[in-house]
């Protein structure tokens, strides 16, 4: 059976396939047509993607449940507490790409509502731990039930809307990790007053408050869920096929031979660019909340969290808004990596708490702003189904082996300053600025190859430009 979004699948002979008429539902409708959608996907995966992003390590990396007891209780030394964090990563890594293949023969409003209990569950369980052995243990078996959320979640919007409103909604639910960090500080500080309730300190009623909630909401993204446009009850046949018709990349007229060709020759190489390219820039964004604002009690350096992340969300929509409507992905990524640059730099100086904090705004605000727009990049020029699903999964689970790295280069014997961890992620920030300027060359060079190519077999503009890499 052809799959309707990919080349490789489609039919030899273009020239028998009868084409479907266009539906034109006009500028009015079709704003009203999308904000419906919004509403109905948008929030609810934003707020399964809160708590995520809270129970994945955001009351863990922040220091949260460090600063609640959690060091003196299970006795960690050394390097355990960074141990303890790395493995998430490790199964977190190992199982998106699984994740994301069942996917392919599980229901959206099913599977991810499912793996989050499976993490609410793990999440609960970590709040009664009562040694290292165990807590790393529950690590690892969250990582695994986490592991198919964010790459599935990327997947699911990209079967709903077309690559130049895709960007914008990634941004939106991703926007939810800097939420996390808000809530986490405010939640944290509250949770904290209650040390000793039920013989239990304030880092297990962290995770098990947290761990409870998350079953809660999973059990409404059960109802609250839509699969896919085609089953979607709330459409009409007409609004459906206008979202097909918008989000396929095949176009009938062009021939199957060109795209294919170009598809051989180079989609590899632009998954293994964007791949590299965001691994490089994931560490930076794991590792800068494993610091907080120094020179202030507990309950101040939690409060103080709060508007960093606050600021970072307003950032982040309106990078991934502008990205969108400009219809160009590198200049905002790359803007963002200077600004997360010149955060880390602030860091690593000897400079006084206020000009620190304000250091700790520009590496949030810049490592966090270009994420949807490097996971859109890919998205956007992978073609068909499978193959995005593939390849979203592959590209996140690079990226937080970022996490493994921000875990163990954060070491308790180098504070406050942190010097050789600030010093490796403004390397891997570098690194990330070279590879997305040879990304951009690249993309460009085959776009360059496929006009000629399309110019050549005597294909016009409006038929080719289909297949053009998003830059």
């Amino acid at each position: 059976m052809p799959d309707k979004i990919g080349v490789a699948s489609c039919p030899t002979d273009v020239s028998n396939v009868q084409e479907p008429s266009p539906v034109n539902l006009g500028p009015e409708r079709e704003r009203k047509l999308w904000r419906k959608i919004d509403f109905r996907l948008v929030p609810m995966i934003s707020f399964m993607y809160l708590f995520s992003f809270m129970d994945r390590g955001e009351y863990f990396r922040s220091g949260n449940a460090k600063l609640e007891g959690l060091m003196t209780q299970l006795h960690l030394t050394g390097s355990q507490f960074n141990v303890a964090l790395s493995v998430f990563f490790i199964s977190y890594s190992l199982f998106e790409f699984p994740a994301n293949v069942i996917l392919q023969f599980v229901r959206p409003s099913r599977w991810l509502p499912g793996i989050m209990f499976a993490w609410g569950i793990a999440m609960t369980f970590m709040g009664l731990v009562k040694s290292y052995p165990q807590l790393t243990a529950m690590r690892f078996l969250l990582g695994i039930a986490e592991a198919g959320f964010y790459p599935g979640v990327v997947f699911y919007l990209s079967m709903w809307y077309p690559k130049y409103k895709l960007i914008y909604r990634v941004a939106l639910f991703t926007s939810s990790a800097a939420i996390a960090g808000t809530f986490s500080g405010l939640l944290a500080y509250a949770i904290g007053f209650m040390n000793n309730v039920g013989h239990l300190e304030g880092w297990s009623w962290i995770f098990i408050t947290q761990g409870l909630a998350t079953i809660v909401v999973c059990l409404v993204g059960v109802f609250g869920l839509v699969d896919y446009p085609d089953t979607a009850k709330f459409l009409s046949a007409e609004e459906k096929r206008f979202i097909e018709q918008q989000r396929s990349t095949f176009h009938p007229h062009i021939t199957c031979s060109f795209l294919l060709r170009a598809y051989q020759r180079s989609i590899w190489k632009t998954t293994e660019r964007v791949l590299w390219q965001y691994n490089l820039n994931w560490s930076p964004v794991y590792g800068v909340t494993f610091f907080l604002p120094f020179g202030y009690d507990t309950a101040i350096s939690q409060l103080l969290t709060v508007p960093v992340y606050v600021g970072t969300t307003i950032s982040m929509i309106s990078v991934a808004h502008f990205s969108d409507r400009m219809k160009i992905r590198f200049p905002f990524i790359i803007v963002s990596e200077f600004v997360g640059l010149a955060g880390y730099i602030i860091q690593i100086t000897d400079a006084s708490t206020g000009v620190k904090y304000f250091g700790t705004f520009l590496a949030v605000i810049g490592t966090y702003s270009g994420v949807p727009c490097t996971v859109g990049w890919l998205a956007n020029n992978l073609c068909g189904k499978y193959k995005r699903a593939g390849g979203m999964a592959i590209q996140v689970g690079m990226g937080n082996l970022g996490g493994i790295i921000a875990s163990n280069i954060f070491q308790t014997r180098d504070e406050p300053r942190y010097i050789l961890a600030f010093a490796i992620e403004i390397g891997f920030l570098c690194m990330g600025l070279i590879v997305t300027v040879f990304s951009v060359y690249a993309y460009h060079r085959a776009n360059t190859s496929r006009i000629a190519s399309a110019k050549r077999d005597g294909i016009n503009e409006a038929k080719y430009a289909v297949g053009l890499y998003v830059i």
